[in-house]
């Protein structure tokens, strides 16, 4: 299995009520926020590369074409990289208190979550804790999947509708259920057109 991206981290915080955030991220969440319900949103279909522009805007690391769907909903666009041909489809959310990959040809469909925090519940402060996502090329997460904190999805994967990813997924690999288990392997004399390496 793949390892994943970076270890966890861990954020330090006073009590379990105070945020892990700096004032000038708070801030900058909170501009997101206005620029992705008035600019960003209500945007057609048809206006992909003015929404991954805004989404540029704020740190967002994109190169070549890729498709942003106007109802995904990206938490921190200077969390996220976004490969050529990369898609984040209809109602897709991208909790990316830590960093979110998506190399050339990913796709996230319909619904499907990519989550990045959970909370060390073991310590009474239950402290924020990140693990990077990184969705590798042709892989095809499918709608309302929820993919783990940490996890690494391989070159053209297949996760199934409503899978719940709780390990790195090898590459040409499909993946269902909750806990995700392998389904079968996909052999690579099976797989079509152009794929990235």
């Amino acid at each position: 299995m793949k390892s994943s991206p970076k270890r966890f981290r861990t954020f330090s915080q006073a009590s379990r009520y105070s945020s892990p955030w700096s004032v000038r991220v708070r801030i900058a969440l909170l501009l997101w926020q206005i620029v992705w319900a008035v600019l960003f949103r209500p945007t057609p279909k048809i206006c992909s590369a003015w929404r991954v522009s805004l989404l540029k805007l704020f740190g967002c690391r994109a190169s070549g074409t890729p498709h942003v769907s106007a109802s995904a909903i990206i938490k921190m666009p200077w969390n996220l990289t976004l490969e050529d041909r990369a898609c984040l489809g209809p109602g897709s959310e991208v909790y990316n208190l830590g960093h979110v990959t998506l190399r050339a040809g990913a796709t996230v469909a319909q619904q499907a979550y990519l989550c990045t925090g959970s909370h060390d519940f073991t310590h009474p402060h239950m402290p924020l804790i990140v693990g990077d996502i990184e969705i590798g090329p042709d892989a095809f997460i499918g709608a309302r999947a929820f993919v783990l904190p940490g996890i690494v999805i391989g070159t053209g994967a297949v996760i199934g509708a409503c899978a719940v990813v709780t390990k790195p997924v090898d590459s040409y690999t499909v993946v269902a259920g909750n806990p995700a288990s392998i389904i079968r392997t996909i052999p690579t004399s099976d797989v079509q057109g152009d794929v990235h390496e």
